[in-house]
């Protein structure tokens, strides 16, 4: 079996924490991985996760692609989920992927699939279950350890669509939240509140009939208006420095 690593320092720096290796240049042989071992060595080194090359024996239940690094999701910005195999967790190993949530659902469980299928317990172990142990990307949306996988791509696909709004929403309103229900109730980004009232006024064209009854935008109070709104019609989330989201209560 040949572990595949980016560059000869890689290989060295995991080398170096294994038993019976044989490195040459980028490249470490042996007949064996302890798999837990490898993930401690690849993490205490700070490299990237090897490719594996050899052939795909019998007691691989999934007969999916290889190498690992050309599924494992590393996008810095992509809503993913690390699923991990429950088998090899309750014998005391970490085995699991990186998974990129804004896929089809039958494509993450293909994923999920492919990496239950070389878990180190495989051999002895059926390993059927898994768990969501962590994710990332999710704008503070909180997923369970058993969320349903269809459930995972549908919010991280509306995630990547309409981005911090939309978890703001989720946040919210929680498990009801639905696309129908945030495009009618989303009304956009403002400065604050009396940035909405503003706007609202200028869209309708109240602002312009002011203007025709010499009546100056002055003399209007934008802080009692927008107070009296945002009471039962409106409800708003300050998200950072001039930046509010609004959403309709009705």
């Amino acid at each position: 079996m040949q572990l595949i690593f980016k560059s000869a320092i890689d290989a060295l720096s995991v080398a170096e924490q294994l038993y019976n290796v044989e490195r040459v240049d980028n490249i470490l042989i042996t007949d064996k991985v302890d798999y837990a071992a490898l993930e401690l060595a690849v993490s205490l080194a700070q490299v990237s996760f090897p490719a594996f090359s050899f052939p795909i024996v019998s007691s691989l239940k999934c007969r999916l692609p290889f190498p690992r690094h050309e599924r494992e999701c590393t996008d810095e910005n992509t809503p993913k989920i690390y699923v991990a195999c429950l088998s090899a967790y309750n014998c005391g190993m970490l085995h699991g992927l990186w998974i990129d949530a804004t896929q089809e659902p039958e494509d993450i469980e293909d994923d999920i699939k492919w990496m239950l299928s070389w878990s180190p317990v495989a051999d002895t172990e059926a390993c059927e279950e898994w768990a969501i142990h962590d994710y990332e990307n999710w704008q503070n949306i909180k997923l369970d350890e058993y969320e349903d996988i269809e459930r995972v791509s549908e919010l991280a696909n509306l995630l990547e669509e309409h981005g911090k709004a939309f978890a703001v929403y989720y946040q919210y309103y929680g498990n009801d939240a639905t696309i129908e229900d945030f495009q009618e109730r989303y009304l956009g980004q403002y400065k604050d509140e009396e940035d909405f009232v503003y706007q609202r006024w200028d869209e309708c064209g109240t602002l312009k009939k002011l203007e025709e009854l010499n009546i100056n935008e002055s003399y209007i109070d934008w802080s009692a208006i927008a107070r009296d709104w945002f009471i039962d019609s409106y409800h708003s989330v300050e998200v950072g420095y001039k930046q509010t989201y609004v959403f309709s209560r009705h």
